[in-house]
């Protein structure tokens, strides 16, 4: 196929995946990053009167959070009182002031949670569970709803302060790469009410979008409360983007001789002060004997221009690839190296990524692998028949390497996934045909396969978890075959797929207590996070059960992930209204354990 073919094949699949109405959970779309709607509307919750007082879950939060199992020590907290003399204040109108009382980007009405999503759960309890969600999330689906909860418009937690709330929950969506979101969010605030705390995450958003300019409106609040030579030095920056040269000059001198910041990170601060208005200075960077990456040196580097070699991110989590591949300044083809773990990690959508490969079919620089994956995608797309539409997916499918990359491969052929009509001479690929759809949660289109995949296999697990509605209970025969062609590690894919079934009632009950016994698991064993999730879902809490889901979903793998988590993650996601992300879970979980 030429190029010219295979790009317009890659464009008619661009604007189908835009118009193709098949998206499960209300069919809108719930593989974008903040879908409109995402499943049937959680049951109204009825309003609590007045201020009452905060509730701890289960009256067990600080045992519960030492429950879940961490990567990463928490952030320093580090409130400090602040000098009122030190607080700039903004002669601001009050209709213009953004509350503190409810923030986000995200409201109920365009999808977002509710703004009681929280209840009355204690704030401290919240923003502990906020900063002991390193990372990183074994689920994509779990990171989507995790990034639409702290997305959400929702009331600030009783006990702790609006702006850093808001700091905690940008924080956690720059951790699980969405740097773009987590920007949003901060600006959220008003710059007269930042805090410390939001100031230091701040910097951190804008870094991770190459966006210097953005901070340029805090600095000097910046510099009054954090009070390090970062901060100090974005003045020099700022004033450059101003086109205030002379104060941009006396600021980077005074950089140099007090040392704000030194090597690489200075060097790349006057780049930028060369690259402001009316600015005049030239300076290499040489990056031969720098020793990894931080959100200073990414920030600059890209704000100016400038891929660092990726042996510095060697050392860095795989929220980075989040963060490179949303840079607007980065061209496809530089961004298209990123989308795999980008779109594994749930940054990037099925539309995202057939976009993409558009784009690198316009890029003549581009490489023969990127251009050849354009090919095969637009050909999963547009080719003549479902044959060679499931050839190319095929093709795609199997030249990915395991993890990451496979899990993008699937991403990026959701919707050419559900262009084929049910077949049985397609029977050999429904397992990954099935569990494509589902990446893009297109589970009305997946249960049409029920008839054509075989019992007891992949595709028949995915089904029957994933498919809206009522389907037939998994029955003691169809687990046992199941159980014979699983090949992970002491059953644990068959472990995963009995408790999804039984959190979402979806298995016989004497099939459920043979199957266990026959795997060796308790699913239903209770620990302090499953008695406080629980809690939190007997009350009705959306936010707290999502959140509490996510801190439990930490590991680097599902192989990782407990039965008995995805059993109550399921449960009480499905008890609070959350039933869609609770199938797309349990289904992703099957699929790659």
């Amino acid at each position: 196929m030429t190029n010219k073919i295979s790009k317009s094949g890659l464009l008619v699949a661009s604007a189908l995946v835009l118009v193709f109405s098949l998206p499960a959970l209300g069919q809108q779309g719930p593989e974008s990053l903040l879908p409109e709607g995402f499943g049937d509307p959680a049951p109204a919750q009825t309003p609590a009167a007045g201020r009452t007082a905060p509730v701890s879950p289960n009256n067990a939060s600080a045992s519960t959070a030492s429950a879940v199992r961490e990567d990463a020590e928490a952030t320093e907290e580090g409130e400090e009182e602040e000098d009122p003399e030190l607080v700039i204040r903004f002669d601001v109108p009050p209709a213009a002031r953004q509350s503190l009382g409810a923030i986000g980007i995200l409201p109920e009405a365009s999808g977002g949670f509710p703004a009681d999503a929280f209840g009355r759960v204690d704030g401290a309890f919240l923003s502990q569970m906020l900063k002991r969600t390193s990372g990183p999330i074994a689920s994509r689906w779990g990171t989507i709803m995790a990034r639409r909860l702290l997305a959400s418009r929702t009331n600030t937690p009783a006990g702790v302060n609006g702006a850093d709330w808001t700091a905690d929950r940008a924080w956690l969506l720059l951790r699980m790469g969405d740097s773009v979101v987590a920007r949003n969010l901060v600006q959220k605030v008003d710059s007269a009410d930042y805090t410390k705390r939001l100031h230091e995450v701040a910097m951190q958003a804008y870094l991770a979008n190459g966006d210097l300019a953005g901070m340029c409106p805090i600095t000097e609040s910046g510099v009054r409360l954090v009070n390090n030579g970062r901060w100090k030095m974005t003045r020099a920056i700022c004033a450059s983007l101003a086109g205030e040269q002379g104060s941009a000059t006396a600021f980077i001198n005074q950089g140099r001789y007090q040392g704000w910041v030194r090597g690489v990170d200075y060097l790349l601060a006057e780049k930028a002060v060369g690259a402001g208005m009316n600015g005049r200075r030239s300076v290499k960077i040489e990056w031969e004997n720098v020793e990894g990456m931080n959100p200073w040196r990414f920030g600059l580097s890209a704000a100016v221009g400038l891929e660092p070699p990726e042996s510095l991110f060697a050392d860095t989590g795989r929220q980075i690839d989040g963060w490179r591949v949303q840079l607007p300044m980065f061209t496809p083809t530089i961004r298209v190296k990123y989308a795999s773990n980008a779109a594994a990690l749930g940054i990037l959508s099925n539309r995202n990524m057939v976009d993409l490969y558009a784009q690198v079919l316009d890029d003549p620089d581009a490489p023969d692998a990127a251009r050849s994956q354009a090919e095969s995608l637009g050909n999963a797309y547009t080719a003549s028949d479902a044959e060679a539409k499931v050839a190319a997916m095929t093709s795609l499918w199997t030249t990915a390497a395991a993890g990451a990359d496979y899990h993008a491969s699937l991403v990026m052929t959701a919707r050419a996934a559900a262009l084929i009509t049910p077949n049985a001479d397609h029977q050999a690929e429904a397992d990954r045909l099935i569990a494509s759809m589902l990446t893009a949660g297109l589970d009305r289109s997946a249960a049409r396969w029920v008839d054509i995949v075989a019992d007891g296999s992949l595709g028949w697990a995915l089904v029957t978890l994933a498919a809206p509605g009522r389907v037939t209970a998994a029955d003691y025969s169809s687990l046992d075959e199941f159980f014979g062609n699983d090949d992970s590690t002491d059953g644990h894919k068959s472990r995963l797929l009995l408790a999804g079934l039984s959190g979402l009632s979806r298995i016989e009950t004497d099939a459920r207590t043979e199957f266990a016994s026959d795997l060796k698991v308790n699913i239903s064993r209770q620990t302090a996070w499953s008695k406080a999730i629980t809690a939190a879902a007997k009350r009705g809490e959306q936010g707290t059960v999502a959140l509490m889901a996510v801190a439990a979903l930490q590991a680097p793998s599902w192989s990782a992930v407990p039965a008995n988590h995805l059993y109550y993650i399921v449960r009480s996601l499905r008890q609070v209204g959350l039933e869609a992300e609770a199938r797309m879970i349990a289904a992703e979980a099957v699929t790659f354990a």
